[in-house]
């Protein structure tokens, strides 16, 4: 969540907000979950809360954010009207937010309560409604606190009880069904009852053994077997035609090459030591639908063919980071055509991705052209200290005054844990006077003491995130620094390391506009000649008087058609274009080709030239093969500063686009 706002109120100048006399503007966010959902709530119950309470209060109120069928374990950058309402909070555009429940913001409590935090430092409250309570007096904070507890104590439990539910389930023997859509020929027997498990799909299974017997006995390719199934009307489970991808991820899976399925596999969520942290892998079988040695065949028949994008990242820094106009990512062709000396990048649009449809029309784009205006660009990025530095300070996403609020909510809670601790002693003191057992000492400071646990860890929290607002500064200043020296150790780096720095950076170039190249990619011959002649080109058709001083030079043509080829092949030389274009005008392009190889071979083309050395000439023009883009990327110091001895990792950080008309 983007915090790049400047301070005006902090959390202790919140609450001489609370007695102004102007009525409060509130908002209300509203978000369902997609089980909540299918369960059959809506968010019209939650608006119909927040609308009384407001009522209830006096306030204005002014807008409904809300974001359905999205999950509270998501980002808070991943919720589209969250999004919106933030940017409405920088704007001070309403007093107050209020929500129906504080997991409505997130289930884990740190996130509630950054999240309060972030609204406080602009002056802006928060409302709970199920629990009537806001964070306008510091009781209503201390309520809050409370409720993000609860909410992160209450997710635990719940997901704590959950796992261990499906890892007993899993563990059970037989073929337990856990949970997701049953792999591609298998299907969920007593669905939706707790003893559910996974048996063949026959009409599935003998889909998969078709594919056995095209690409086994037949000897056909993945390609072929799509093209084969979608002939004869075969789809997928969701009624679309079979791609080359679909059917290797359903056909060659786990489940149907070796009988079984993995819970708490690759994906799960491990600990530090790489251990699944709700429970132990379990393999579970599944009835095979294909025998172990037709499985076996059908493996081999398949192949395993090497992904060959990573090497193309040697040689094509951009693979994968070049968006064209269909939307598609551009990579790198083949190393054979390096080899040949031709480097493109292709559209991945122009692969069908299931046999037979249209593919996009994007034009290949010259690799050398858009490498190096991209890489200038990163160049000047590194050699403009100021702009970098503004940039890393976008991501770090807190402002001087932020770092001020957030010592002042240190200093304010350190006074309430005080507090907190004389007051647990003053009733242990009272207690012991009153000689009252051990036991009612701790009945009577529980309370007292899970009060005081609740302000120590959001005292650790706060202080955790001015830790981070320090250190992020001090990454600033580091990358400052960098910038100082990188604009000319950058210049002459390898394609290899360009890709590196570029990944760091994550940038991305949108393709907005045509691609100018030439059809088939091939430099023009006729402009490669004049070059290597170091000569200029006629500037227009020949004359008259022109043509007679050079047609003795030429072989005599049928109806003026030598002089229409000289003609072409001066237009081909001034605009680069293929011969195609000069049909209508000039006649057969075939010709004009065979003439000017002819010609250039045995020295004609020379003498013609030196012949018309008086003739107005024109510079060999540069084509500009470079199409219009938009370049995009992320400033992430901590990424890009990796202190010695460590790997770098990526992070998933508020970002700051890199644009580069904004110099």
């Amino acid at each position: 969540m983007t915090n790049s706002i400047t301070r005006e109120l902090g959390p202790l100048d919140v609450t001489s907000r609370a007695t102004a006399p102007h009525q409060r503007r509130a908002v209300d966010y509203l978000r369902v979950s997609t089980e909540e959902q299918r369960l059959g709530y809506g968010i019209a119950s939650q608006a119909r809360k927040n609308s009384r309470h407001i009522a209830d209060k006096g306030w204005a109120h002014i807008s409904t954010y809300a974001d359905e069928g999205v999950s509270g374990s998501k980002e808070m950058g991943e919720r589209p009207d969250f999004d919106r309402l933030m940017v409405d909070a920088e704007r001070r555009e309403f007093d107050v937010v209020v929500v129906e429940r504080g997991d409505r913001i997130g289930r884990v409590g740190r996130a509630f309560c950054r999240w309060v935090w972030a609204l406080e430092d602009i002056g802006i409250f928060v409302a709970i409604t199920n629990r009537n309570i806001d964070n306008t007096t510091p009781e209503g904070r201390a309520q809050m606190r409370r409720e993000a507890d609860y909410a992160e104590t209450e997710w635990e439990n719940i997901r704590s009880r959950t796992q261990g539910g499906l890892q007993e389930k899993a563990e059970e023997g037989g073929s337990p069904h856990i949970g997701g859509r049953p792999p591609y020929g298998y299907r969920i027997e007593d669905k939706g009852l707790k003893g559910s498990y996974l048996v063949v799909d026959e009409g599935e299974a003998g889909l998969v053994r078709l594919v056995h017997g095209l690409m086994v006995e037949s000897g056909l390719n993945l390609r072929q077997a799509a093209i084969r199934l979608n002939a004869a009307g075969h789809t997928c489970r969701s009624g679309r035609p079979w791609s080359v991808a679909n059917l290797r991820d359903r056909v060659l899976s786990r489940a149907v090459l070796d009988g079984e399925v993995v819970f708490r596999g690759r994906h799960a969520i491990k600990d530090a030591d790489g251990n699944p942290i709700w429970g132990e892998t379990v393999a579970i079988p599944l009835p095979r639908i294909l025998g172990e040695n037709e499985a076996a065949a059908l493996r081999r028949a398949s192949g395993t063919r090497k992904n060959s994008s990573s090497h193309n990242h040697a040689t094509y820094s951009l693979s994968g980071r070049l968006i064209g106009l269909c939307g598609a990512p551009y990579t790198g062709i083949s190393r054979e055509s390096v080899a040949a000396g031709r480097r493109n990048y292709r559209c991945s649009g122009k692969n069908d991705r299931i046999p037979g449809e249209a593919v996009c029309d994007c034009s290949y784009v010259d690799a050398e052209v858009v490498e190096q205006r991209v890489w200038s660009e990163v160049v000047a990025l590194f050699g403009d200290s100021q702009r970098l530095t503004a940039l890393a300070a976008e991501w770090v996403g807190l402002s001087n005054g932020d770092r001020t609020a957030h010592a002042d909510r240190i200093a304010d809670l350190d006074k309430q844990v005080d507090s907190m601790k004389a007051s647990i002693a003053a009733v242990i003191v009272a207690s012991a006077k009153e000689q009252q057992p051990p036991d009612a000492i701790v009945t009577a400071t529980r309370a007292l003491n899970e009060e005081l646990r609740q302000l120590e860890e959001m005292r650790a929290d706060a202080a955790a995130w001015l830790a981070e607002v320090e250190e992020a500064d001090q990454h600033a200043r580091d990358l400052k620094a960098l910038a100082g020296m990188a604009h000319h150790q950058l210049t002459d780096i390898p394609l290899w390391q360009q890709g590196q720095i570029l990944t760091l950076l994550d940038v991305k170039v949108h393709i907005e506009g045509p691609v100018p190249v030439r059809r088939g990619g091939a430099p023009c011959n006729v402009q490669a000649w004049y070059a290597s002649a170091g000569l200029d080109i006629p500037a227009a058709d020949l004359s008259d008087k022109q043509w007679e001083s050079i047609r003795h030079l030429l072989p005599q043509g049928y109806r003026e058609r030598v002089r229409r080829s000289v003609d072409a092949i001066f237009a081909k030389a001034r605009t680069g274009l293929s011969w195609p274009n000069f049909q209508t005008k000039y006649g057969s392009t075939s010709t004009c080709s065979k003439y000017f190889v002819e010609w250039s071979t045995n020295g004609s083309w020379a003498k013609v030239n030196a012949a018309l050395a008086e003739v107005e000439r024109v510079p060999l023009p540069v084509l500009d093969l470079m199409p219009p883009v938009r370049i995009e990327g992320r400033v992430d110091p901590r990424v890009i500063l990796i202190p010695d001895g460590q790997s770098p990792t990526l992070s998933r950080a508020t970002t700051a686009p890199y644009d580069p008309d904004a110099r």
